[in-house]
């Protein structure tokens, strides 16, 4: 059963349409993330979840319950639902304890069955000796927890995360998105997140949706998203990419200024077919040799791994590699053995089956 699903949604706002006919589907127990730039839609659509939004058309539905649908509209506080603000959304007058338990204090007349909820809570996110700290004691990390801890304690079908990680300082970010996802994941819980940051999506999400101007470019496994993307667009946000020129032999096989390249799986191009192979910097292979194909000509290091920018047959080619290469190293570059993904002249979308 799907724990939320999204059909054929449009919003406007003020006479502009910011989505347009979108649909999407999160499973149970699933993080989604909406990824994108600013103002490509995302937000807006975690707002439409959330019953903040009105919609022009679609419907909406949690768990099966339609929430929004021609003349339904289902409050926000009937929804289910928990969200966690960028900015945690604390009350600054009350501390950790009784920011907590705000979200069921009105809700459960059993005071004593409040606070062995707020006190799991506390121990869940680990937080068992900062009950009584206000916002303004704890560091970034320790207050998004808080916003976490009081988002999960009224038992929420859907969680919806809004840039919850922009404030928190890098060093602590990747630590914090790993408890949150595993906090998440133990608790059954399904999490819709939005950011704008590839490296959050990738390391949060189970599956990521990303947004071009309130529609969805494409839905999928962050690997296959990077690996395998179904348009330009998608292969420029994701990551750094080389776009070779290539011609199609046959169906497995495409020819370079470098040579022939050999796809691990079909490509869908037909034979002939002229467009550009897209190749990660970590695709292609460096050997140091004095009769190389190529030549170093830039070098970066990045800590853990290191950039080059190498000519080749008239190309200038990104790689990235572990160990830095002598300066203007001769090279051999060679093709990682991998499914490619080649976009045709014609049709600028992806060719690999």
């Amino acid at each position: 059963m799907a724990a939320l699903e999204v059909s054929g949604l449009s919003c406007n706002y003020h006479g502009t349409a910011v989505l347009n006919n979108l649909s999407l589907q999160v499973q149970e127990n699933e993080i989604m993330c909406l990824l994108g730039a600013s103002g490509c839609g995302k937000t807006t659509l975690l707002k439409a979840i959330a019953g903040l939004l009105p919609i022009s058309q679609g419907e909406i539905a949690i768990h099966q319950q339609v929430m929004n649908a021609h003349h339904v509209a289902v409050v926000p506080e009937k929804r289910n639902i928990g969200m966690i603000f960028q900015d945690y959304a604390l009350f600054p007058h009350l501390n950790v304890a009784q920011n907590i338990a705000f979200a069921i204090q009105n809700k459960e007349p059993n005071k004593r069955h409040v606070q062995e909820r707020v006190e799991e809570m506390l121990a869940l996110v680990n937080l068992s000796d900062l009950g009584d700290r206000h916002p303004h004691q704890l560091s970034g990390g320790q207050q998004q927890r808080v916003a976490i801890a009081r988002a999960m304690i009224a038992k929420p079908q859907l969680m919806l995360l809004d840039e919850p990680f922009s404030n928190i300082d890098t060093q602590v970010r990747m630590r914090l998105i790993t408890e949150i996802r595993e906090l998440l994941k133990s608790q059954g819980i399904s999490a819709i997140f939005v950011t704008h940051s590839k490296e959050e999506a990738f390391a949060f999400s189970d599956r990521l949706a990303l947004f071009r101007a309130g529609h969805i470019e494409q839905v999928g496994r962050p690997q296959t998203l990077y690996q395998h993307p179904q348009s330009r667009f998608v292969a420029d946000f994701l990551g750094l990419a080389n776009y070779v020129p290539a011609t199609v032999i046959d169906a497995y096989t495409v020819l370079t200024a470098m040579g022939t390249v050999r796809s691990q799986a079909a490509l869908n191009a037909q034979v002939g077919a002229s467009g550009q192979l897209m190749l990660r910097p970590r695709q292609i292979q460096l050997s140091l040799t004095e009769q190389g194909n190529g030549k170093v000509v830039e070098q970066q290091f990045l800590g853990t791994h290191s950039r080059c920018a190498v000519e080749c047959q008239g190309l200038r080619l990104e790689v990235s590699t572990n160990e830095l290469l002598p300066a203007v190293s001769q090279v051999h570059v060679s093709i990682l053995p991998h499914a490619l993904t080649f976009f045709a002249d014609s049709q600028g979308q992806r060719a690999v089956a």
